[in-house]
């Protein structure tokens, strides 16, 4: 099986892949085309069918395993297949290495490291029973799904295990704040990190093809979120009215912005840094996928729709006459030196 992350411009390659999405789209003449989104366990790829769109388009369907032949293109510094033949898998393709888990996207790190983790730090660092109880409770009870879905369909993190590895991120950052910052209450940041996009838990469907429900697309992610903050809290005898009230203000503004679909601006400190290292933390994730997955011979990647921008590869650090600078051995885990 070749994957997607190791695919050249001009090869012609023959492999499994998963599909992620279909269009039907025009060419510039106004005839129609069909265009696909691949994916396997490394990555994902625009493919594209130029003819026989009437047939193809019956028999591909989106969350289909497939196997197909096409060429890799460069197309504005991106990679793009364009498919020549394509079928659903079957049960002989196993024997020409077809593997169904190979096909999910996949989180790099280990989903029972990070799950442990994430208690651990909730455990260590929730100073009021009701917070740990609340969180405790809405953890276990989505248990599955906080394990294996992604964190989005497109943006960041957007792979079996994403949604898992943002909010640990997440929280890890909110924790460091906490410390940098004393004014700050660290229950807060803490359950806001855990809990920010819970609601995402039922925007979203099935975690092999994730598409958005039709929950997710009439009321959405964040206020859905508050929905499941609200439905545990009334599990809690006496839960303080007032520290809910900052709980739902946490979900209802970590998008920050009114355009970006937040129902409210974050009005409170804590909402505030949430907000920001949400935002970061997705961007990063962004960033680092584009440098990873970009091909082209240039200094920049491709422009990316998403961050408005193309970004600078620099030069590998292996080729740097600078020493390393060591990493601390406690705290935050990554130091940024002004220059490098």
């Amino acid at each position: 099986m070749r994957y997607i992350r190791d695919l050249k411009e001009n090869e012609i390659v023959v492999s499994f892949s998963s599909v992620r999405s279909k269009q039907v789209k025009s060419k510039r003449n106004g005839e129609p085309y069909l265009e696909l989104v691949l994916a396997d366990r490394t990555g994902q790829i625009v493919a594209k069918i130029w003819d026989d769109i009437d047939v193809w388009r019956e028999q591909v369907q989106e969350g289909d395993s497939i196997k197909y032949k096409g060429r890799v293109q460069l197309y504005n510094g991106s990679r793009q297949l364009v498919v020549e033949r394509v079928r659903k898998v079957a049960p002989a393709d196993q024997a020409e290495g077809f593997d169904e888990s190979e096909l999910i996207p996949s989180s790099d790190f280990d989903i029972d490291e990070m799950w442990d983790k994430l208690h651990a730090l909730i455990a260590s660092h929730c100073r009021r029973p009701c917070i740990l109880q609340l969180l405790r409770s809405v953890l276990h009870n989505n248990r599955d799904k906080v394990r294996s879905f992604p964190a989005g369909t497109e943006i960041h993190h957007n792979y079996r295990g994403g949604f898992l590895e943002h909010v640990l991120s997440v929280l890890e950052s909110a924790l460091f704040f906490a410390a940098k910052y004393p004014a700050l209450d660290p229950d807060l940041l803490v359950a806001g990190a855990v809990l920010h996009d819970i609601g995402k838990l039922e925007e979203l469907g099935n975690p092999k093809n994730p598409a958005y429900t039709t929950k997710g697309i009439l009321i959405g992610h964040v206020v859905l979120g508050r929905d499941i903050l609200l439905d545990e809290a009334r599990k809690i005898p006496d839960f303080p009215s007032d520290l809910l009230m900052l709980l739902e203000h946490l979900i209802l503004s970590h998008q920050g912005q009114l355009e970006w679909g937040s129902p409210k601006e974050p009005k409170t400190p804590e909402a505030l840094v949430l907000h920001y290292i949400d935002d970061l933390d997705a961007k990063m994730n962004r960033v680092f996928r584009l440098l990873r997955d970009d091909q082209n011979d240039s200094e920049f990647t491709a422009f990316d729709r998403f961050l408005g921008r193309a970004v600078f590869k620099g030069t590998p650090t292996n080729e740097s006459s600078e020493p390393a600078v060591p990493l601390p051995e406690s705290g935050w885990p990554l130091r940024l030196v002004a220059g490098e």
